[in-house]
């Protein structure tokens, strides 16, 4: 089983690095919400999570003309199956979601999904140090 913080870390985490708000005055680029994650991961993941990337202009550029805010809701954090036996150091978790897009005008949008993360125990607490499979 996760341990609980370890849970709390992987849901904040997924919370942060999902949700957009594209609206003027928001939200530059997908690497905001990279930003923010970063709060939740070890320094080297954090430092490319914040980057721009070319690959992102479009699809943020379709976001932005929509004047979307994009939204998630984590549905489940649990220890996939095949994955080693979280210890007092380490787990891997996969995270559940359903996020949301809301254009400023046009039907809301839903999309399940899931991605694993690889946390570590720290002297700061849980941090997500890998996202493996990515």
């Amino acid at each position: 089983m996760l341990p609980r913080d370890a849970a709390v870390t992987a849901r904040e985490f997924a919370t942060a690095y999902l949700q957009h708000d594209a609206r003027d005055g928001h939200d530059a680029s997908y690497s905001d919400a990279g930003q923010r994650a970063a709060r939740y991961a070890s320094a080297d993941l954090g430092a490319v999570l914040s980057q721009k990337r070319p690959a992102q202009d479009a699809p943020w550029s379709a976001l932005r003309r929509e004047q979307a805010l994009v939204t998630v809701k984590v549905t489940d954090v649990y220890v996939p199956d095949g994955a080693p036996a979280p210890d007092s150091s380490s787990a891997l978790a996969r995270v559940s979601y359903v996020q949301a897009t809301a254009p400023k005008s046009g039907p809301l949008r839903r999309e399940a999904g899931q991605f694993a993360v690889r946390l570590s125990r720290s002297a700061k607490g849980w941090q997500v140090t890998d996202l493996p499979w990515a």
